[in-house]
């Protein structure tokens, strides 16, 4: 697994807030339209403006957008955030001093496919994810 439930909750409502740019989302609207448990999205979003990536606002015109434009967030930065990034540089079979010097018995396998995740994390952007899922959605018929 790349990453945890609630990363992969974060990832679906911060694309959604990439594709609606212009206003502020409620963080039930998103729950909605994402079928994503709202009580648990609420914990996150929270947890997503506590690190700044998520602005927030209270009141009848609240809600959340986006603090930075969607090409400057990648996967890894919101990995980091609530999964943290620890195991991508940890030995695949839990030893302590695993690396090229010592490596682990897995150690030359496992890493080409560990630096392919870091590199999808670190090079897949908000703005790729919103662009996927607009490329995704059915085109009205004429």
């Amino acid at each position: 697994m790349i990453y945890s439930k609630e990363c992969e909750y974060a990832i679906r409502a911060l694309t959604y807030l990439s594709l609606h740019p212009e206003r502020r989302c409620l963080s039930r609207e998103i729950a909605e339209d994402e079928s994503l448990p709202g009580f648990f999205l609420s914990k996150i979003l929270q947890t997503l403006a506590r690190a700044r990536l998520l602005n927030s606002v209270k009141g009848p015109n609240g809600g959340f957008q986006l603090a930075k434009s969607p090409d400057e967030i990648t996967l890894f930065e919101i990995r980091q955030i609530l999964d943290g990034n620890d195991d991508l540089e940890a030995c695949a079979v839990g030893l302590g001093e695993c690396h090229g010097l010592t490596p682990c018995p897995l150690h030359e396998s496992f890493k080409p496919i560990r630096d392919q995740i870091k590199d999808y994390l670190h090079h897949t952007t908000l703005e790729l994810m919103a662009r996927a899922v607009q490329e995704k959605q059915p085109q009205p018929k004429p």
